[in-house]
């Protein structure tokens, strides 16, 4: 059985990615919090898939080596990885944390090249190729307001990306950053909460505003961004190795 790695697995888009993979793979998902991890696990079983779990923070590199390590004493085939982990943290420029800033570096960018590196390096001494899915943004190919570290983060991300991409292609292991616009999740829920402040909005009209930032005028389901990934991962279309993909509705 071939095996996907999820970063940040444990809920959210990661959980819903790891079920949806969980049709086809092996998937070790990872993340800091134990309970969430036990929780998604316990339900791809319950569906009749094999999932397997690593609790570490991703922005400690020892956390990739340790990972990575499993996987081959294991003898597991490692097919895909899914670097999904992030976080962010909204605010004006003038008054956003030095804090806020550094983590988002942190996770969002070293913390996923750790893992990328590591699944290059056991891809490379498998032979068989394989497939890294980056779970970007919207905000990896444009900007958006009280969102500067963030967004800068996610553009490194799809740097990193396209680079390892180009790198790798002719080896057989094709990356794919995918940028999504709003999805249903706790950092949407972040970003309503941060309208309702600034701009006095209840939880209503303040979902409503970032929902029509997607033509569609909804925010994605988190079961969608799942769908593509299982089709990017599926490898059936390499040409798309390195090319960043929006999906926002027509945004």
């Amino acid at each position: 059985m071939k095996t996907a790695i999820i970063t940040g697995g444990g809920r959210g888009i990661g959980k819903a990615i790891a079920k949806r993979l969980a049709h086809e793979y092996r998937v070790l998902i990872v993340g800091r919090t134990e309970a969430d991890l036990n929780a998604t696990a316990e339900e791809i079983r319950a569906q009749g898939g094999v999932c397997e779990i690593f609790v570490g923070d991703i922005s400690k590199t020892r956390t990739a080596e340790r990972c990575l390590k499993v996987v081959r004493n294991h003898g597991w085939q490692l097919d895909t990885l899914v670097a999904n982990a992030g976080i962010g943290h909204g605010g004006k420029t003038e008054t956003v944390s030095k804090k806020s800033v550094r983590d988002s570096f942190t996770v969002n960018v070293l913390g996923n090249f750790w893992f990328m590196q590591e699944s290059v390096k056991l891809m490379l001494e498998q032979g068989k190729g394989g497939s890294i899915c980056v779970i970007s943004s919207i905000l990896g190919v444009k900007g958006y307001g009280h969102q500067a570290a963030y967004t800068a983060s996610k553009h490194a991300l799809v740097g990193m990306a396209k680079s390892i991409g180009l790198e790798h292609g002719k080896n057989g292991i094709n990356v794919y950053p995918l940028c999504p616009s709003f999805v249903e999740s706790d950092m949407t829920d972040r970003v309503i909460r941060g309208v309702m402040e600034r701009e006095g909005l209840n939880q209503k009209d303040a979902r409503r505003k970032v929902a029509n930032k997607n033509p569609q005028k909804r925010i994605i389901p988190a079961e969608e961004v799942a769908e593509m990934v299982a089709f990017l991962c599926s490898r059936k279309v390499t040409s798309l190795n390195a090319n960043p993909l929006i999906m926002s509705g027509g945004e």
